[in-house]
């Protein structure tokens, strides 16, 4: 009893710990500017995460609410298509802070609360485009643009790339991505894979080994798609969560195009442990992305879901979420991002981005 006692009280004095460093909320300006760079005030904006929907008008500073959880952002204006980000979420030095001052059960405090975690302070929206905004690349005193923007209009203007972002350079003139015709072998696609929990980055490459009129062969038989854009058989997750994620027949089976909402259910393999997808997909209207290799036109397609690793001697399952942009005129994905929180320290959490960067031709 006195243990409990013990734990009580220090748990109530603890309580305060998320006040004494960052509290639970933190100002966030939005600022939105239309296609041609022209500031556009009194938007109306909608702030949606874990805690709750706010509202909030650009232009101006608003409170927000803290959380571990990303922040999505819709804004409106009269005459213009919506302009709409996602705001990472980063662990501030709070959480830090309380694992001195009032140990793990400040932090986890602090974690429950939000009060440990923080979006960036001053980002810029436009309209026609959905950006991403990730806190390590603000700079302060200026607004933060998005970086791997996504356009609702191809005529619209790329928003500039954040600070360290990467610049887009195409091997094959996006343009003319559509009349490409079928894969040769030879042909290369290049993707940077980043695990958002360590920070590491890795290049890895779809090569065509083989190829004739109807199927190829890339990096020696590790996956065969058919020239329509069905997938074969992935023997080897060269591409991480991108392909282990990738349901059968992949994105466009039997070369038809998603539309809709559907679930699809399987089971695939990391380092020999089944692991087992049990998704709804949802897919978006078509519309312009820029990577790294350039601009194309790609549906949007939201996975919500679970995911379970089927070790033999543990089960785990956890919340599931992914965003694929597949891109028609490839026949093949140009980004992806996957996120599921690790639910016990057994089993690793994903965080894992995977986009396109260069097209090759021999």
């Amino acid at each position: 009893m006195k243990w409990i006692f013990a734990a009580g009280v220090l748990l109530v004095l603890c309580s305060g710990c998320a006040s004494v460093t960052h509290g639970t909320t933190q100002p966030l300006r939005i600022d939105t500017e239309n296609a041609k760079g022209e500031l556009i005030d009194d938007a109306d904006c909608v702030l949606v995460n874990d805690h709750g929907t706010t509202h909030a008008q650009s232009g101006r500073t608003s409170p927000v609410r803290r959380s571990g959880q990303d922040l999505r952002i819709t804004c409106t204006s009269p005459g213009l298509p919506e302009a709409s980000g996602r705001l990472v979420s980063r662990a501030n030095a709070g959480l830090a802070g309380n694992l001195i001052i009032g140990g793990g059960i400040g932090a986890l405090v602090d974690h429950n609360s939000g009060a440990a975690y923080t979006y960036p302070s001053w980002v810029r929206l436009v309209f026609g485009y959905d950006g991403l905004f990730d806190r390590r690349n603000e700079q302060q005193g200026s607004a933060m643009a998005a970086a791997g923007s996504v356009g609702s209009e191809s005529s619209a203007s790329p928003v500039p790339s954040a600070p360290g972002a990467t610049t887009p350079a195409a091997t094959v003139n996006p343009s003319q991505a559509a009349s490409r015709g079928p894969v040769r072998s030879g042909d290369t696609f290049d993707y940077l894979v980043t695990d958002r929990m360590t920070g590491r980055s890795q290049t890895v490459l779809l090569r065509a080994d083989r190829a004739d009129d109807k199927q190829i062969s890339f990096n020696n038989g590790a996956r065969i798609e058919k020239q329509n854009g069905e997938v074969v058989s992935i023997v080897t997750a060269i591409a991480g969560e991108l392909d282990l994620a990738t349901p059968p027949g992949g994105w466009m089976p039997g070369g038809r195009l998603p539309r809709g909402s559907w679930g699809t259910a399987f089971t695939t393999r990391m380092s020999g442990v089944p692991v087992h997808y049990d998704l709804v997909a949802n897919a978006d209207r078509e519309r312009p992305i820029r990577t790294p290799a350039g601009e194309f036109r790609a549906i949007r397609i939201d996975l919500r879901g679970w995911v379970e690793n089927r070790n033999s001697r543990l089960v785990s399952q956890a919340p599931y979420e992914a965003i694929v942009w597949f891109s028609p005129e490839l026949r093949r994905v140009v980004r992806f991002e996957a996120k599921a929180p690790s639910p016990n320290n057994l089993v690793s959490s994903i965080n894992e981005v995977a986009e396109l960067t260069r097209i090759g031709r021999d």
